[in-house]
């Protein structure tokens, strides 16, 4: 049975029925129900079992409760009681005439109370409850009313178990009651009343609109509030679901996690070869070239809506896109497990609305054979490791202070450096060791930084993280800027010593404010991602620009991409090109490709020649897209002298590096296929599978993230129907 049990009416303006013998008995229930703990597990009596009877007989579903479940289970006094309380309770519209259901719900034994009554609203609204059951009386609209019911040891052990946490809880819910009920926010009206009742502690819950006219319950609307509800209330248990806790959440968690990795890997780690989505491809692409007006899937005569289904169809037949699809559908069941035994069917994923986005990107892929275009981008983690800051750089930073220009420890610190020159034939690390030792004990800065980082790293020197951190917080307590970063990013990543976020910002911001371009881009491509501190676009943009200005090639490509990308900086394609030239002349490989690519497709910036000397730094620096790139260019001879011999030297570099598009278009010239819906049938493949990764991703992170997340993915699925990079 469901761990979360709802029911859902709603009273008609006028519409309050007369009692008859429920109503003598809601008046008496309190003296009714008192059963001492001794006789609770005695049989039910024979008055009960006859008022149980009238009572399914009367209230047919009254059978789904889990009370009577646990009566059927059961049948002793304390069960029949909880039956009939509960029972009563859920049909108490029906059956009062003299005082209204909020009356009821608000004042009646064991509802909590937080005042005079127990009736509670939104944050920072009084409740009174004359007023709201005159309100009520007087309402010409329909009132809809909802009890939510858990088990007395779900409620224990989440929670739920007392009227200010069912209280907040509804009040986090004011949005998805606004879209279940179709009733504004600000028209808006809710009440509920929280009963500790013993074996099912509930809420009764009662929603109008201030516009009598306004407000309609669709089944849709219910079920959209019931899983709302579930994944807020049992979220600790479907974090566990998602994450770990039995063998059997240990196996769904191997399978969404781990399973579902495997298979992302293996869909861009190779080449795919489907003749008929090919052929496919290749006809949808001949239908869109002489269609008119849109090309997006809802504005598409029927027969090519089809053919658009049979291709996904057709990728979904693909035994790893069926993996990654069924573990979507298994993790979204067990979500729907918590509230309902109903398990909807399952449907092709052609045909679920929850993965509209698929068709569209078919459709951009098969444009994409039409006019010829291809986009293939750098994955986002495309970013190089940090480089050091020079030595010259360090000294620089020293120099001006008149207390460090002591000649004695200068020559020790200069014959050091000398020592540890590898292309010297003077080199001896440890004659340099102790010589800067003896230049930061007499007060050295950027030796006590040097003997940190080096010891930090293994640099030449046993590594030794006690040792380095001694020196670099001595000179971190003297306000050196390079050490204010070394153990800044150190702390914030946790590399080799405990992770201290909160002083690793700090160190890192007291060496930005000192104009230091590594601080400036790793506390910037932090504060940007939001990974490891919370995520502030404006100050990380900021911090980036200095950098980037201050000549560091990293942030200059990082600026110089969101440039490009218009989405969190205005879009200014030659503010990008000039950013990402620059890093690429300073031998930034990424910076290198991305300048290629905008070089090559971009009519404003369009210079072939200067898009190949850029391919041709990131190449050099093994960067299989940008080989991968030249391969295409010199194959097919488009706008650049045609080099068979060239392009295939690249195209077996790219795929010797692992690239997986010069895999699939060296595949293709070998089996003699059209190479551009062989790369497309690949494209459409890695894109589905983003598409149903990001949902699992979605579902498993639930409540706590999910406007941002659902934004997030909004964003994603529209660059992937138009064909753009994630």
């Amino acid at each position: 049975m469901a761990r979360l049990v709802t029911k859902f009416k709603f009273l008609k303006p006028g519409d309050r029925k007369g009692a008859g013998g429920y109503a003598k008995y809601i008046a008496t229930r309190e003296g009714v129900e008192r059963i001492d703990d001794s006789q609770r597990l005695a049989p039910a009596t024979k008055q009960q079992e006859t008022l149980i009877e009238k009572i399914l007989k009367d209230f047919p579903d009254s059978a789904t409760l889990m009370e009577y479940a646990d009566y059927q289970s059961e049948p002793n006094m304390g069960n029949a009681s909880e039956f009939i309380s509960r029972a009563i309770e859920d049909n108490a519209d029906d059956l009062l005439s003299s005082k209204t259901y909020a009356d009821y719900i608000a004042t009646r034994p064991r509802a909590q109370r937080f005042g005079s009554h127990g009736l509670f609203t939104d944050d920072g609204v009084r409740v009174q409850l004359e007023t709201v059951s005159e309100e009520l009386n007087l309402h010409e609209g329909n009132v809809w009313t909802a009890i939510l019911s858990l088990r007395r040891e779900d409620a224990e052990r989440l929670g739920f178990n007392s009227g200010e946490r069912w209280r907040d809880m509804l009040r986090t819910q004011t949005h998805e009651l606004s879209d279940a009920f179709h009733i504004p926010m600000a028209d808006l009206k809710w009440f509920a009343a929280f009963h500790n009742e013993g074996h099912h502690p509930h809420v009764h819950l009662m929603v109008y609109s201030a516009n009598p006219k306004e407000g309609y319950l669709s089944p849709k609307g219910v079920e959209h509030l019931r899983s709302s509800l579930a994944k807020e209330i049992f979220a600790q248990d479907l974090f566990s679901v998602y994450e770990k806790q039995t063998e059997r959440r240990n196996e769904l968690r191997m399978q969404s996690k781990e399973l579902i990795a495997g298979i992302v890997a293996n869909i861009n780690g190779g080449t795919y070869d489907n003749p008929a989505l090919e052929q496919k491809l290749s006809q949808l692409a001949e239908k869109l070239s002489r269609t008119s007006g849109k090309k997006v899937y809802g504005y598409l005569k029927a027969d090519v809506k089809d053919l658009v289904d049979s291709i996904v169809d057709e990728v979904a037949a693909d035994r790893r896109i069926a993996a990654l699809y069924d573990l979507w559908y298994r993790q979204r069941e067990e979500v729907i497990r918590t509230y309902t035994e109903n398990i909807p069917d399952r449907v092709p994923l052609s045909q679920n609305k929850e993965f509209k986005s698929v068709r569209n990107a078919v459709i951009q892929e098969a444009m994409g054979i039409v006019l010829n275009r291809e986009q293939v981008d750098l994955p986002d983690d495309s970013v190089l490791p940090d480089p050091d800051p020079t030595a010259e750089e360090a000294e620089s930073a020293e120099k001006p202070t008149e207390k460090k220009n002591d000649a004695s420890m200068w020559s020790l610190y200069c014959q050091a450096k000398e020592l540890l020159d590898q292309d010297s034939e003077d080199y001896d690390p440890n004659r340099a060791m102790e010589l800067l030792i003896r230049a930061a004990n007499m007060g050295c800065g950027v030796a006590k930084y040097r003997l940190g980082k080096m010891f930090l790293r293994g640099d030449a020197v046993p590594q030794n993280v006690d040792y380095a951190l001694r020196w670099l917080e001595e000179s971190v307590s003297e306000g050196n800027q390079y050490a204010e970063y070394l153990l800044g990013k150190t702390l914030l990543r946790g590399e080799l010593v405990d992770l201290d976020t909160e002083r690793g910002e700090n160190l890192l911001r007291r060496s930005a404010d000192q104009g230091n371009r590594y601080a400036c881009y790793t506390l910037g491509k932090a504060l940007l991602d939001g990974s490891l501190l919370p995520q502030n676009i404006e100050e990380a943009i900021r911090l980036l620009q200095t950098s980037a200005e201050k000549g560091f090639p990293n942030a200059q490509y990082l600026i110089g991409k969101l440039l490009y990308q218009g989405e969190l900086m205005t879009k200014d394609v030659e503010k990008a090109i000039a950013y990402l030239e620059s890093a690429s002349a300073a031998g930034n490989p990424f910076a290198a490709y991305l300048a290629g690519k905008i070089r090559l497709t971009e009519d404003d910036v369009k210079d072939v020649l200067r898009a190949i000397e850029n391919f041709e730094i990131a190449a050099k620096a093994g960067n299989d897209y940008a080989e991968y790139q030249l391969g295409r260019l010199y194959l097919y001879g488009r706008d650049v002298e045609q080099d068979y011999e060239k392009a295939m030297a690249y195209l077996h570099a790219s795929a010797d590096h692992g690239n997986v598009y010069a895999q699939q278009l060296l595949h293709s010239i070998r089996s003699g296929r059209n190479w551009s819906a062989a790369m497309g049938s690949l494209r459409l493949l890695q894109h589905i599978s983003r598409i149903i990764q990001n949902r699992l991703e979605d579902e498993r992170k639930g409540r706590i993230h999910a406007i941002d997340h659902k934004l997030k993915r909004k964003i994603d699925e529209k660059k992937q129907a138009h064909g753009l990079k994630q």
